[in-house]
């Protein structure tokens, strides 16, 4: 997805949201503020918002001096995914498609999300997702995909932290179908993202091979990320890319990817509400959950 002016009201409202949590004076909100205006027109509007996002923060965190302001919020949302995660796991157990279930389960915790402008409850967004429809539905065909990946190699490319607990959950069950996953995160400190350090946090590198993607993008842009990598992921049986980041940097590269999400963002909605053939009225960026195969 390329970034367009939308994006641009997007990173003026994050810039001043990130300030704020860093801690940030009037003085020196005014200055980020303007820096951030002045940086806007050197963007590269045929990049995605996360690839351009990369430049935004790292000027927040030079103007204010805070190289990690989502430092605390990650740490909370960690907190509160462990404490849910006992109880998630025998809802999952107990229903009737338990892979299901725990797709249901990672892609409401997409909600989880400090990089967009819209709020949401995340626990009773996750209460709930078992009683609510996914507006996109391609769970038949990601179940034959399982099928299919049986003894090969699953890559799972994971968004956020606090979701990277129900992340878990659903390569439990993704194992327990036979599959080989190798969980991905991104290289460096961005946003809520989640890295290597929130992995082992959370205890997840005791279960399966854990990688970074070798960048500091929240998001997957596979020009820029390690060979590592980029061989994991061309080899990869079937790919399950988790949140918009994800979503924005790979939905057009071809591969046996499924995106799986909460969709927070008008323009994202757009994009895939005009591929699948949705309005307004169904897919409008306010958190609706998909699960959708990606480009053949």
């Amino acid at each position: 997805m390329r970034t367009g002016h939308e994006c641009l009201a997007c990173f003026r409202q994050q810039a001043l949201n990130t300030a704020e949590m860093a801690g940030a004076d009037e003085a020196v909100r005014a200055r980020v503020v303007a820096g951030i205006e002045r940086l806007l027109p050197e963007l590269d509007s045929n990049l995605s918002p996360p690839e351009n996002a990369v430049a935004v923060y790292a000027r927040i965190a030079e103007i204010t001096g805070v190289a990690d302001p989502f430092a605390g919020v990650k740490a909370a949302s960690s907190r509160f995914a462990l404490e849910l995660r006992d109880e998630v796991r025998a809802r999952i157990e107990a229903s009737p498609d338990p892979l299901y279930a725990a797709a249901r389960y990672a892609i409401a915790a997409n909600i989880i999300d400090y990089g967009t402008r819209r709020k949401f409850d995340a626990l009773h967004a996750l209460r709930t997702c078992l009683d609510r429809p996914l507006v996109l539905d391609e769970y038949d065909r990601f179940r034959a995909a399982v099928a299919g990946a049986a003894g090969r190699e699953v890559l799972y490319l994971a968004d956020n932290c606090g979701e990277l607990v129900f992340d878990g959950l659903f390569c439990e069950q993704l194992l327990k179908l036979g599959c080989r996953v190798t969980l991905a995160v991104r290289g460096m400190t961005i946003l809520n993202d989640a890295t290597l350090p929130d992995v082992r946090a959370c205890g997840l590198d005791e279960h399966w091979p854990v990688m970074s993607n070798g960048t500091g993008c929240p998001g997957t842009p596979l020009a820029s990320c390690s060979e590592e990598f980029r061989r994991a992921f061309a080899r990869a049986g079937m790919i399950v890319s988790k949140g918009q980041g994800n979503f924005e940097t790979l939905a057009d590269t071809a591969g046996p990817i499924f995106f799986l999400l909460t969709v927070k963002c008008p323009v994202v909605a757009r994009r895939i509400g005009g591929e699948c053939g949705l309005g307004p009225d169904r897919l409008a960026g306010r958190g609706e959950m998909i699960l959708i195969k990606g480009k053949e």
